[in-house]
């Protein structure tokens, strides 16, 4: 008897429509790849999806953009109150968010929607 776990992030995605179930087996990067790519998304698109993995990644990227540094070990929460540093984590207001994008784009001309981003990263 064969066991086959399910990746509960292509599972929530396969539930909203956003993925087929043929995402079950592949990688979330690939998964999200192929999905983009399907549609002809790109990181400007408010439907663009992103893994956590990679939200957290941008979202340190475009932190840095405004001087805030974010520890490569550090997980990156949303928060309604007060970000910054707690331990382990890193708390990051959507208001910071959509701040970094707006400042990104205008140093790099790059559009990068923040509820994309937001999306993709949990609540804490």
């Amino acid at each position: 008897m064969t066991t086959v776990l399910c990746d509960p992030w292509i599972e929530r995605h396969i539930s909203a429509g956003r993925l087929s179930p043929g995402a079950r087996g592949m990688s979330r990067e690939d998964a999200a790849s192929q999905y983009n790519e399907c549609n002809g998304l790109v990181r400007s698109d408010e439907d663009f999806l992103y893994t956590p993995t990679q939200a957290a990644t941008t979202v340190r990227e475009l932190l840095s953009d405004i001087g805030i540094e974010i520890h490569a070990d550090a997980r990156i929460l949303l928060t309604d109150g007060d970000g910054g540093q707690r331990c382990w984590t890193f708390l990051v207001e959507p208001s910071q968010l959509e701040y970094a994008c707006e400042q990104h784009r205008y140093i790099t001309g790059e559009s990068i929607n923040a509820d994309a981003l937001e999306g993709a990263l949990p609540w804490g």
